[in-house]
């Protein structure tokens, strides 16, 4: 039985990877138990299989068994949460996280460090360019519209970055191949004596004893891990009213036909001031979306399908038909989740684009090996305006809290014993109602801009947003934070409620899912439960070259 650490992690991605060397920093010895070996292997991913609704990406897609996790496979956007996401919002049933944005400020410039992010700067004062607007004329619809932008990490591979850094430590030992399925507990204390461990993918292991245990596995397999505790804790129905629902992610599509007549938008990656590639979105206000009762959501500007030949875009066209030597996961956002399939007339369609405009296939060719494959901070991924002044809209939305989306133990169980899991997820008929109000109140806001208009199919605009699909990778809200059990698992400071040394570090704890990326602020979030170094605003905001 190993013993004696300060820490047990349960997961090595980007959470578990940075959490351990800030509490090794801290003097703490920290175990940390990776189920992953240093590269995929399929019998360990197999164990990610499971029961998902017809809409929701498969359980075992954009998750992945290895040391720094999904960082393997992220794009790097890092987007904070904004100051409503926290708050109790009327028109947002179940809202009102317990802390504020302002409590995670302190902790922001540590993220960013860490995934190498740059400053913590998100108006577009940030930009090279400062002073251009997305679309001239912008400003005018302001504070209704506001202009922001994401920022993009390298993408930092955690488990590349600090492999060595983790192997030197003497506070820090990480076995791989060591798979926790079970939690014991002092029913009297409620404090987790061991965890049960197996190894590989045998059903032979060990127990661990540890000060504490902190679940940093992903929010699908810490709700997983938590409900099959649950099974064996009679006392933790008090848990029940939370535990495994609520479960949300983001919603995306993309629809509309933005005419752009004036000057040319700014729709490229842009760089900011100290050399981090952004990109710029748009956003309705605070007040906004406040006084319209919207949840909070945001607009790119965008391009046509990849899968549509319609585009007339040689690039396009090629990225299309060589998708099949891509991860899964990109696949299904070059088709846009839907699964779509060339047909040979389609396929016929995307090779004319090609010979029409061959000369542009070796120049893109050349900007991905040198701005993408070679280089160390990448650019994010391929943009291709559209030929025409003519852009869709990308839309991503939070959802709405809702008990009906769930994260359920399947009959089913892997080879190892452990429950597979079932995820069910649907829209609300409020996030349905609020992306279509979110549409037509843009629409409106941007007819005041002389030479812009949005252009809405409104007869088929509400059946476009019910095909809205989840954003695979955020698994959020089935393990929420909260002041009680009432309405949540974990206090504000990631605890269980209830238990003395159990925490959950994954974004399964965030109340509300906001429309941003969750990556820099749940990382900020665990850094603040931890008492990681912080640092105050005026040491962050300022904007140095690199």
């Amino acid at each position: 039985m190993a013993a004696g650490y300060d820490h047990c992690l349960v997961g090595a991605g980007i959470v578990g990877v940075c959490l351990a060397i800030t509490l090794a920093e801290q003097g703490k010895r920290v175990l940390v138990l990776e189920t992953g070996d240093l590269k995929e292997t399929p019998g360990l991913q197999a164990f990610y299989q499971g029961e998902a609704s017809a809409v929701h990406p498969p359980a075992h897609e954009y998750r992945r068994q290895r040391l720094g996790g999904t960082s393997h496979l992220w794009g790097g956007r890092c987007i904070p949460l904004d100051t409503q996401d926290f708050e109790a919002r009327p028109h947002v049933p179940e809202s009102g996280w317990p802390l504020t944005g302002a409590d995670l400020a302190p902790y922001m410039l540590r993220a960013h460090e860490m995934l190498d992010v740059g400053a913590v700067a998100y108006t577009t004062q940030a930009l090279q360019a400062s002073k251009k607007e997305l679309i001239a004329g912008l400003g005018s619809i302001a504070p209704s519209v506001i202009e922001n932008i994401e920022r993009y990490s390298l993408p930092t591979d955690v488990g590349h970055k600090y492999r060595a850094v983790l192997q030197a430590s003497q506070n820090i030992l990480v076995i791989m191949r060591a798979r926790v399925v079970d939690l014991e507990l002092d029913a009297a204390t409620q404090t987790v004596t061991s965890a049960q461990v197996l190894v590989g993918e045998s059903t032979q292991g060990f127990k661990v004893r540890a000060g504490e245990f902190v679940l940093c596995g992903g929010g699908i397999e810490a709700t997983r891990l938590m409900l099959r505790v649950r099974q064996s804790q009679p006392s933790w129905a008090r848990l029940d009213a939370a535990l495994g629902k609520y479960y949300g992610c983001h919603f995306d599509t993309t629809l509309g036909e933005l005419q752009i007549s004036q000057a040319r938008p700014r729709f490229d990656f842009e760089k900011t001031v100290d050399g981090v590639y952004a990109r710029r979105k748009l956003q309705f206000s605070r007040e906004f979306q406040a006084r319209h009762g919207l949840l909070n959501s945001a607009f790119r500007l965008h391009f046509q399908p990849y899968a549509n030949a319609q585009h007339g875009s040689a690039v396009l066209s090629t990225i299309y038909l060589l998708k099949s030597i891509l991860p899964k996961e990109h696949q299904d956002i070059l088709n846009h989740s839907r699964g779509v399939a060339a047909t040979d007339s389609q396929k016929l369609a995307h090779l004319w684009n090609i010979a029409r405009d061959l000369p542009s296939v070796p120049s893109f060719a050349w900007e991905w090996l040198s701005k993408i494959k070679l280089a160390h901070r990448k650019l994010p991924y391929t943009l291709i305006a559209p030929r025409t002044s003519k852009f869709p809209l990308d839309f991503n939305s939070e959802q709405v809290p809702s008990a009906r989306n769930q994260i359920a133990l399947a009959d089913q169980a892997d080879a190892q014993g452990m429950p597979r899991v079932c995820i069910h997820w649907q829209l609300t008929d409020q996030d349905v109602a609020s992306a279509r109000a979110s549409f037509m109140h843009l629409q409106a806001q941007l007819q005041r801009i002389k030479g812009v208009q949005l252009t809405l199919n409104l007869n088929a605009l509400e059946a476009q947003l019910q095909d809205s699909h989840p954003i695979g990778g955020h698994h959020l809200g089935s393990t929420r934070m909260g002041a009680t059990p009432k309405n949540s698992v974990v206090n504000h400071q990631l605890r269980v409620h209830g238990t003395t040394n159990l925490r959950i570090a994954a974004a399964s704890v965030f109340t509300t899912t906001g429309a941003a990326n969750p990556t820099i602020s749940l990382l900020a979030l665990v850094l603040r439960s931890f008492n990681a170094p912080a640092h105050s605003s005026d040491q962050y905001e300022k904007l140095q070259p690199l």
